[in-house]
């Protein structure tokens, strides 16, 4: 049976993403170790298993240049690496790949016209081959090859393997002489340090600081610093030393001391004990710095001038180098006519600036083709023009791209490693957006859908298929918008290939490119049917309590207004009793019949409370702005009576507009008001009612400076009929704080009380805003 079209077509792309893993995997490791050899090593193992080749070879570029040396290798016998040497001369196989910025496929090495093959290749049978350079043709390190003994006709998508792999290496080789020359500045920094005590002795000397010094800890300790070195006294030193000691600050400066000939670096940290010095030798950083100055000084920025109708008027040599290769005559010339890719990007808009604002402007701006070159620009204006000096900052900017690309690759890296230790029993999968494929997936991400062994290709299609019909337009959408958010989080239905249906919740990101375009996405997905199910019961569960309360209320408020009936009977014939027996009945008994009175009294007062509290959630009045100023003026005027028979003085700040129940809110202000009248104690009471904002709520306090109530009692003041004093004392059905805290719960706000004994009480309560 012959294989489909479409079969080559898949094995096609299962070679491209093993290559692709297969860089991907050396990079990793290319970052993680500092063994150069066995990267080499590896890397050559790789590209021949990878291309099924015999031979796979680094040559590395000697220091003279004219041969390479064989330093790892695959298919060699023992011995050669190392040792072995080939010519790099033009017409060679390495010195043509040197010179060469593409990759070089060879067919067939007993025919190729433009280079001979090497004595090392042609006496094994090669036949055929790749080789790349690494590095670059300005600077290269040597040469990534790999061959094979029968005819094979390499593509570029191989070409382009072997060239990735080269890439890599050539950054490891670059990490590795960064870090030799980063050791070796190292190496070169040692501070000296010594103490000083109050009385300007040597306390301590480190054996740095005596061999800068030339003089011994023995010779230094005990003595004075500035008999010892009386060259020092008037000098820098001495100022910051006794300017650290005096102070009591610390110091850092860089100073000359020409006995020694030698700049110095000081750091001085003072205590109370004297002074403790860390210095070290500066003077070849110092040269270095003057060398900098001399060779900065030499370059030669490219440079231009504009006049106000942006026309050349001059262009110096470099500046032609670098916009007018082709020579042309540009002075006199319109600017945005020459360069008309300007225009339409930052230099225009920063000239302008610079221009009419008359202001120096400096920016980095990149220009298309055919100058394909960023440019780092200073815009110099005067009153007839601008003077712009520039220079070209490519280079720059290609090492930025490629240490942000390597940054961020290592970032996505460590994502993925962060979700795949965060799944846990979650399934983990990557999408390229390109192809849309999934070829990175957890093996519980299969085990979801109820694969027990993962399938071969998977793809976004694959997912949205096992999607619930119902909830596929919705996923769809999310996933949509996640294109502009970059991130998704959602749950829906799937189908497991078994028929069983589950529910999961699926969250992840976008990694975008350069340009912004997304192209890859890393997500994880996790079974959340059980947890459905119990979030289910627990719906029917609240469900049925709300039932059952609201049966409980319909229940108080009957039982409420059925007792109504019985009790006013009852009042009734009391009431007859006491007036037709008047002055026929003894002491005990009329005191009897009183009793009975206000007992009967009290009984539908806490009945009319209890209609009340019942009423608050089933019979108060929908939602709407409410004016509290005007509330509270009604509640004092109706409070009005008891307020002046008991001299109460009343403040009250400025309230907002609440969203509520007028009338409930009355309630609430009645109730606290009575009970700050009430508990005043035996002076006049002194009532305050404030409000501030509290984000989206309001908080209203009612403070008085009566007798106040003990911590203890704080929450037992909210429950139903609860009395913290006797009927004798205070009056009350003790049911006026549990239709307060009812009434605020409502509105969905809390209230709480803060008091003492004999200090006063706030209750303080909050209700929703209205924004204005």
């Amino acid at each position: 049976m012959t294989s489909s079209p479409r079969s080559g077509v898949d094995s096609g792309v299962h070679e491209r993403i093993r290559q692709q893993e297969v860089v991907a995997e050396l990079g990793q490791q290319a970052l993680r170790t500092d063994d150069l050899g066995q990267l080499m090593h590896d890397a050559t193992v790789a590209v021949a298993e990878t291309l099924d080749s015999e031979y796979a070879t680094v040559l590395e570029l000697c220091p003279s240049g004219d041969e390479v040396v064989l330093r790892q290798g695959v298919g060699w016998r023992d011995g050669l690496a190392g040792s072995a040497t080939v010519p790099a001369d033009r017409d060679t196989h390495a010195g043509y790949t040197l010179r060469s910025e593409q990759p070089i496929i060879v067919d067939d090495l007993r025919t190729e016209g433009r280079f001979s093959g090497s004595e090392l290749l042609t006496s094994r049978g090669v036949v055929s081959g790749i080789s790349v350079v690494i590095g670059s043709v300005e600077e290269p390190c040597g040469v990534l090859e790999t061959h094979t003994t029968d005819r094979r006709e390499f593509d570029e998508h191989d070409a382009n393997f072997v060239q990735s792999i080269a890439n890599v290496l050539a950054s490891a080789i670059e990490n590795e002489v960064a870090h030799s020359r980063l050791r070796e500045i190292h190496g070169r920094i040692t501070n000296g340090i010594l103490a000083l005590n109050e009385n300007w002795e040597f306390t301590h000397v480190n054996q740095q600081a005596e061999t800068i010094l030339g003089r011994s800890a023995d010779e230094l300790l005990g003595t004075n610093i500035w008999e010892t070195f009386p060259e020092v006294t008037g000098t820098e030193f001495e100022a910051r030393y006794r300017e650290a000691m005096a102070n009591q600050e610390s110091v850092s400066f860089e100073a000359y001391y020409p006995t020694l000939d030698t700049w110095f670096e000081e750091h001085v940290y003072p205590s109370e004990t004297g002074l403790s010095v860390y210095f070290r030798d500066v003077t070849e950083q110092k040269q270095i710095e003057a060398e900098l100055e001399e060779i900065y000084g030499r370059i030669s920025d490219a440079f231009f001038a504009l006049d106000e109708e942006w026309r050349f008027t001059h262009l110096n040599e470099r500046a032609h180098e670098l916009i007018n290769p082709k020579g042309r005559s540009l002075t006199g010339k319109n600017m945005w006519t020459e360069f008309p890719d300007a225009a339409e990007r930052k230099f225009k808009s920063q000239y302008e600036r610079a221009m009419y604002e008359q202001e120096t402007v400096s920016f980095e701006e990149y220009y298309p083709e055919p100058l394909n070159t960023w440019f780092e620009v200073r815009a110099y204006p005067s009153e007839t023009g601008l003077s712009v000096y520039f220079r070209d900052v490519s280079d720059r900017k290609e090492r930025e791209a490629e240490h942000a690309a390597m940054v961020r690759e290592l970032q996505e890296s460590e994502e993925r490693l962060r979700l795949a230790l965060k799944a846990g029993e979650m399934g983990t999968w990557e999408l390229d957006l390109q192809t849309e494929n999934a070829p990175i997936r957890s093996p519980q991400h299969d085990r979801i859908f109820g694969y027990e062994e993962p399938l071969e290709d998977w793809n976004f299609k694959t997912f949205l298929e096992h999607v619930h019909p119902n909830d596929r337009e919705e996923v769809t959408r999310r996933f949509e918008d996640a294109f502009e958010a970059g991130k998704w989080e959602f749950e829906c239905r799937i189908k497991r290939v078994d028929g069983e249906q589950r529910v999961i919740a699926a969250q992840g990101e976008f990694y975008f490119d350069s340009e912004g375009e997304p192209v890859r996405a890393v997500g994880v997905v996790q079974d959340v049917t059980d947890r459905h199910e119990r979030e289910r019961k627990l719906e029917r569960l609240v469900e049925q309590l709300e039932e059952s309360n609201q049966r409980l209320e319909q229940f108080a408020y009957a039982a409420s207004h059925d007792l109504q009936e019985p009790l006013r009977m009852v009042s009734s014939y009391l009431q007859l009793l006491e007036r037709r027996y008047a002055g026929e009945l003894d002491e005990d008994a009329e005191e009897f019949l009183e009793f009975a009175v206000d007992g009967a009294d009290r009984m539908r007062e806490m009945i009319d409370g209890l209609l009340e509290y019942s009423r608050v959630d089933t019979q108060g009045d929908p939602f709407e702005p409410v004016d509290l100023d005007a509330t509270l003026d009604e509640t004092l005027e109706n409070l009005q009576v008891k307020i002046e028979e008991n001299e109460a003085e009343i403040t009250v700040e400025a309230l907002p507009r609440v969203h509520g129940d007028e009338s409930q809110l009355q309630q609430l202000f009645q109730n606290l008001l009575s009970n700050a009248l009430e508990y005043s104690g035996d002076e006049p009471p002194r009532i305050h009612v404030e409000a501030d904002r509290r984000g989206p709520n309001w908080r209203l306090s009612v403070h008085d400076e009566g007798i106040g109530i003990d911590p203890d009692d704080h929450d037992r003041v909210f429950e139903v009929f609860q009395r913290l004093h006797s009927r004798e004392e205070h009056s009350g059905t003790g049911i006026g704080l549990a239709l307060c805290q009812r009434i605020v719960e409502r509105h969905g706000g809390r209230i709480w009380v803060e008091s003492e004994p004999d200090a006063g009480t706030t209750f303080s309560f909050t209700l929703p805003a209205i924004d204005s």
